[in-house]
C-alpha cells in the first residue's frame, strides 16, 4: 500500500465538501476592560464565610465524636 495518494483527489483533503470560513461571531476589533476591572463585588461581601465554615467544622467534629464514643 502506498502512503501517497494518487489522482486528482490527492489535494482535496478528507472532506472536499467542507469549505473554510472565518468565525465572525465575536468582535475582536474593540478592546474591553479586564473582567477583574469590571467586577462589581464589594470588599465586605463573603467576609463571614470563614466563620461559618469554622462553626460547621466544629459541629461536625463534635457530632463525629458523639457517634464514636456514645
Amino acid at each position: 500500500m502506498s502512503d501517497k495518494p494518487d489522482g486528482p483527489s490527492a489535494d482535496r483533503g478528507l472532506n472536499p465538501a467542507l469549505k473554510t470560513r472565518t468565525d465572525k461571531t465575536h468582535d475582536t476589533t474593540h478592546p474591553t476592560r479586564a473582567p477583574a476591572d469590571s467586577a462589581s463585588v464589594q470588599h465586605e461581601e463573603g467576609r463571614g464565610w470563614p466563620m461559618i465554615w469554622l462553626v460547621v467544622t466544629i459541629v461536625c467534629v463534635v457530632l463525629a465524636l458523639w457517634i464514636f464514643f456514645f
